[in-house]
């Protein structure tokens, strides 16, 4: 697995832009879409878990807003609801730490989404001067994301910002010059709508998040086909936090499954759906002939 120009042991815990990988035939990939933690449906995560334990994938791509970092955000705060930005981070420090235990990943990669910019628009809104400190050691951001997660170099995850160090939609990872995966910034009504147009702008792959929908397109041109994700989510809509989802979203829970093949991405939209099931009712996907099903609601 080369990351960039380094190879072996050698690693990022931060890149600004795209970061370019390259992985061996063989390679198992898992994206996992807008988790939005604390936010998140914790029912289909148990079966999300159940899932990687099985497949064992050799990298996680998260691909944006895996932490809601609600506790900074311009929405008005729902009736009883706390915000504690602390509290925030230790649980999204404690799932992210499960899943790349779990799936027994060797490297991860955290792509900002605009919900983990949120820490740099509230300093930049807030207190604009205390944004542009800088840490002493590593030069970056006294107040980074990555470093209020706690992560360091060694830890088996790069987190990705734009070339700005900020979050939102500039960074990614741009997977054996075949696939480029990061957060979306086009959104379209329509599922597969989004990405289609993110490709048509880029002229390439491209796999996103941010919408919430899932869906996937393909366009073959004279000398390669063009292909285009967007993988869903993995929220629990009638969350406090959520208050902005309703039906006219067309939202759909989803995540997304690859594996490199003669050095291309060949990657899976898996749909999560309602199911009853002896009467009671799950969230359920299938792989490989297997049915993962959410823990009792």
């Amino acid at each position: 697995m080369n990351i960039g120009n380094l190879k072996g042991d050698q690693q990022f815990l931060t890149f600004g832009g795209i970061l370019p990988v390259t992985f061996p035939n063989g390679t198992k990939i898992v994206v996992l879409p807008d988790i939005h933690c604390p936010a998140h449906n914790a029912m289909l995560m148990w079966a999300i878990l159940a899932f990687l334990k099985d497949y064992q994938p050799d990298v996680i791509i998260f691909i944006g807003d895996v932490a809601d970092v609600f506790a900074l955000s311009a929405w008005p705060t729902p009736p009883r609801s706390v915000k504690n930005i602390q509290s925030e981070l230790d649980e999204t420090r404690r799932l992210v730490d499960k899943i790349i235990s779990v799936s027994k990943c060797k490297q991860a990669f955290y792509i900002m989404g605009n919900h983990e910019d949120r820490v740099f628009r509230y300093l930049k809104n807030v207190a604009p001067g205390a944004a542009t400190i800088l840490d002493y050691n590593t030069r970056e951001p006294i107040l980074s994301f990555h470093g209020l997660m706690g992560y360091k170099i060694g830890d088996k995850v790069t987190f990705i910002y734009d070339l700005a160090e900020q979050g939102g939609f500039g960074g990614g990872l741009r997977v054996n010059d075949d696939m480029t995966f990061h957060h979306g910034f086009i959104v379209r009504p329509n599922p597969g709508a989004s990405p289609r147009a993110d490709s048509a702008r880029f002229g390439q792959s491209t796999t996103t998040g941010h919408t919430h929908r899932l869906g996937c397109s393909a366009t073959t041109t004279a000398n390669e086909t063009i292909r285009a994700f967007e993988l869903g989510h993995l929220v629990n809509p009638n969350h406090a936090y959520l208050a902005y989802a309703n039906m006219l979203n067309n939202w759909h829970p989803g995540f997304g499954v690859g594996q490199i093949v003669g050095g291309k991405v060949h990657l899976e939209a898996i749909p999560v759906r309602n199911v009853n099931l002896d009467g009671n009712d799950k969230l359920v996907f299938t792989f490989g002939g297997k049915i993962y099903q959410s823990a009792d609601r």
